[in-house]
């Protein structure tokens, strides 16, 4: 069953500037790690291979943030927890909120897997949605946030 056919659903819209800021962060982040590795008390080897899988890492998921905000324009989630991201030709995809989800009365982090690409997570704020579309991800996250 697809979103489209459920009664009760709430479309979110990505904010550019807030993906901006979490892509910013991850490169701060991967920065942040690459100094801290030579600090640590461990051999120049194990220093070498932790700050080389700290870079992989950083890079693998910043790579998986950037492709799926670039294949995603809405997210569609339905009372019955069935979540679909609308791509740029317009047309819908099936996908899955993960564990890691979380909304709040004025912010919410939503880890979504689209059904073709990597998991990746959207920073979605309450005042960049209409009123009625996060009103509506409220009352939906109340029933599929506890189960």
């Amino acid at each position: 069953m697809h979103a489209a056919s459920t009664s009760y659903w709430a479309e979110i819209a990505p904010d550019s500037t807030l993906r901006r800021v979490v892509l910013c962060a991850g490169a701060v982040l991967l920065l942040a790690g690459l100094a801290f590795v030579p600090q640590l008390a461990v051999s120049p080897l194990l220093k070498g291979a932790l700050g080389i899988a700290w870079f992989g890492l950083c890079c693998y998921e910043w790579s998986a943030l950037w492709r799926g905000y670039a294949a995603t324009v809405a997210l569609r989630i339905a009372a019955g927890g069935h979540v679909e991201c609308r791509r740029p030709d317009g047309t819908w995809a099936p996908a899955a909120l993960c564990a890691g989800s979380v909304v709040l009365s004025g912010i919410a982090w939503l880890r979504v897997a689209p059904g073709d690409g990597p998991r990746y997570a959207e920073l979605v704020c309450a005042r960049r949605q209409g009123t009625q579309e996060w009103r509506r991800l409220q009352v939906i996250w109340r029933h599929i946030g506890a189960a």
